[in-house]
């Protein structure tokens, strides 16, 4: 071999070393929505105005990669990888419960040509009601609940489509609720939970993720502004949920 091989050789090891030992790895992409509960998943406070934001970094689990979990501390944070079904299940089972009555009357996403108990019907809450992405996915049987928990993207795309149908044409607002701005012809639509929040540019978006929770509160009392005083009721919020640590 020559030199100048041998110097080629060289040059292309050096290179790949220096590609290789600057390599940074990527922060995950969250998938779905912002954590929509107001307390921690593990010790059940209230998250305060700076929650320790963590986003599951888990390929070989579709279902819960890039899921959003929002911790009272990092300890919380810590102790929840330790049992993450034992402390899911329940903030699962209040995120059902408060998306249910805004979820769109549509069919199984996964199977459209079967249908599904009413969303406000008392029997809905019995059904396969799974959460992807902090978000609401009603499908008519266990089969096509494990098919969108394999893809949740693919599958909640189709329930944006069925939110923006239900909630789009009778969205009440003409103005962004986080910026104030005018609205434009064609919004940026942002999913927290069921309820479609649209906002005037994707900066917006971003801003209504970073409190999804204040986020809706603007946008239920600017809708409560706009309605006569007879018409106002008082809200009704879920069952909080019960300390997975509880004996």
């Amino acid at each position: 071999m020559n030199m100048q091989k041998i110097f080629l050789l060289i040059a292309v090891a050096l290179a790949l070393a220096f590609a290789l030992g600057n390599h940074t790895p990527q922060a995950p992409t969250r998938i779905g929505c912002a954590w929509p509960l107001s307390t921690c998943p593990v010790c059940l406070k209230p998250l305060g105005a700076t929650p320790v934001i963590k986003i599951i970094d888990d390929p070989k689990d579709p279902s819960l990669n890039g899921r959003e979990i929002r911790f009272e501390s990092e300890q919380c944070a810590a102790t929840f990888e330790i049992d993450r079904a034992k402390y899911l299940k329940p903030a699962n089972e209040q995120m059902v419960r408060e998306q249910l009555p805004q979820y769109p009357a549509i069919n199984c996403v996964v199977m459209p040509d079967e249908s599904l108990t009413d969303p406000t019907s008392p029997n809905a809450g019995k059904g396969e009601n799974i959460i992807v992405g902090n978000r609401l996915v009603r499908t008519c049987c266990g089969q096509c609940a494990r098919r969108v928990r394999r893809d949740p993207v693919k599958w909640l795309a189709q329930v944006d489509k069925g939110i923006v149908a239900d909630q789009g044409a009778k969205y009440p607002l003409k103005v962004c609720v986080i910026s104030g701005a005018p609205l434009p012809s064609e919004p940026v639509n942002v999913f927290i939970g069921s309820r479609l929040v649209e906002v005037a540019t994707p900066a917006d978006g971003l801003k209504a993720q970073q409190n999804p929770i204040e986020t809706l509160a603007k946008l239920d009392a600017a809708i409560s502004a706009l309605k006569p005083s007879a018409e106002k009721k008082p809200s009704t919020d879920a069952p909080p949920i019960a300390n997975p640590d509880a004996k």
